[in-house]
């Protein structure tokens, strides 16, 4: 097997657009973008879930399960192991990873620089700093009032040792549901490439990227990644503002898409007569209305 059999690569308007049908292949085309570039490019990906499980993991458990070595540790082991310069390298790693597991491979093994996750089932994300100081201080006070006021964006954000950082979301924007219910999961998932969710979601970003020294995330050679289970409905994929998900696509020095086809159709809303092929062209014309 060659790294070429593992995507669908096409030359839409002069941007390179790597389809795979399973996200942990993305591996091989972040890595030849990798080769084209004098530094390791970000990665802006839409997804619904985080996929942010340390590389080989699962790969190492069924390793050690017998021997009761370190799985952990034997994972890390691994990743260090990948080239991403050797096709062979990247076959090998590719074979081992488990699902969600690739972009922990791609930042620690240089391909990536740092990834930010936009995604729909993780509304914690990554704490800032002020937010982690917010919580312990509320627990260590409770049941009487925090003594810390409540945190407020701009906030600063310590360096994750994966170089992956999940965006957080706290629901649909304008929501003011208490307690947040059903109705909000499919408002909150058909604005996921709405100008207004996107805005919010890269201005979240651009807080955690200037804390590791990365002053404009859009500035800096960034690989757009679209997971196609990311889109729940006709809507998600047909969003009424799409000035900031189409500068996004003009600026992405590349673009990868998963069409996770059992993903989309477990996860699309009820009713929606959606699949991965469905999305999959609707994308298709969004990059050339972008680009053209």
């Amino acid at each position: 097997m060659t790294l070429a059999q593992l995507f669908q690569h096409q030359n839409i308007c002069g941007k390179d657009v790597y389809v795979v049908d399973d996200h942990h292949r993305a591996q091989a085309p972040w890595a030849l973008v990798r080769r084209q570039l004098g530094q390791a490019p970000n990665l802006i990906t839409i997804d619904h879930h985080t996929d942010v499980y340390e590389a080989f993991l699962g790969h190492a458990h069924l390793e050690t399960w017998e021997s009761g070595g370190d799985a952990l540790a034997l994972a890390r082991e691994l990743v260090k192991g990948i080239d991403w310069r050797d096709d062979q390298s990247l076959l090998w790693a590719i074979e081992r990873l488990h699902h969600d597991e690739h972009i922990d491979a791609a930042t620690m093994s240089g391909i990536l620089n740092y990834a930010f996750c936009i995604q729909l089932s993780d509304s914690g994300g990554n704490p800032s700093i002020e937010e982690q100081a917010y919580d312990a201080d509320r627990q260590e006070q409770s049941p009487q009032p925090p003594t810390l006021p409540a945190p407020c964006r701009p906030m600063t954000y310590e360096d994750p040792e994966n170089h992956i950082f999940v965006i957080s979301h706290d629901c649909a924007i304008g929501c003011n549901r208490m307690p947040h219910n059903d109705d909000c999961v499919v408002e909150h998932g058909n604005m996921v490439i709405e100008s207004i969710y996107l805005d919010d979601q890269l201005a979240r970003g651009a807080e955690m990227s200037r804390c590791v020294g990365i002053d404009h995330l859009e500035a800096q050679p960034y690989i757009l990644d679209i997971d196609l289970d990311a889109f729940h409905s006709r809507q998600a994929i047909e969003p009424a503002d799409r000035a900031t998900f189409y500068r996004l696509i003009r600026n992405a020095v590349a673009i990868t898409v998963a069409t996770e086809a059992e993903c989309v159709d477990e996860l699309k809303f009820d009713g929606e007569a959606i699949d991965a092929d469905f999305l999959l062209a609707r994308l298709v014309e969004h990059i050339k209305a972008a680009i053209g």
